[in-house]
């Protein structure tokens, strides 16, 4: 005759531990599932700030000729109305995170400037070409620059 082994009658505590380790399970997906979630809509928000960036990047990269030819009209020929469009364009785009590059009497930053003549090394601006921007921390056009 054949050995059988005997089972052991089962007690109400397997099922209750069975069922404790089944809502164990469950209470971590659900923590996994709530996690990933919140780091989908992070990374949502992300994707949309960064997306608004770039679609303002475009378009006050695309308004620096105006407003330079503004800078300019303005220097030309002084007209108090001339000026003033371009003091409350200037404060909107700053308001939207441009800024202007100082340079006059720094040395040269190859970060920030163009040379467009005299020596790089060493050299200091001496005459400002054309004005340098940053967006939000970012150069967007760099100041050409002429050095000593």
């Amino acid at each position: 005759m054949a050995n059988k082994t005997k089972k052991t009658p089962p007690t109400d505590l397997e099922p209750a531990e069975e069922l404790i380790a089944q809502l164990q399970t469950a209470a971590e997906k659900e923590k996994r599932a709530l996690a990933d979630y919140q780091n989908l809509v992070r990374r949502t928000q992300e994707d949309r700030a960064k997306l608004i960036k770039l679609a303002n990047q475009e378009l006050i990269t695309a308004l620096l000729q105006p407003l330079e030819h503004l800078e300019l009209a303005v220097r030309q020929q002084a007209d108090q109305g001339v000026e003033m469009v371009l003091e409350q364009l200037k404060r909107t785009l700053a308001e939207f995170g441009l800024a202007e590059i100082e340079v006059e009497g720094k040395d040269f930053d190859v970060n920030t400037m163009e040379a467009a003549e005299g020596s790089q090394e060493g050299g200091k601006v001496k005459q400002v070409l054309r004005k340098g921007y940053t967006l939000n921390g970012t150069v967007i056009q760099h100041s050409k620059v002429i050095l000593e």
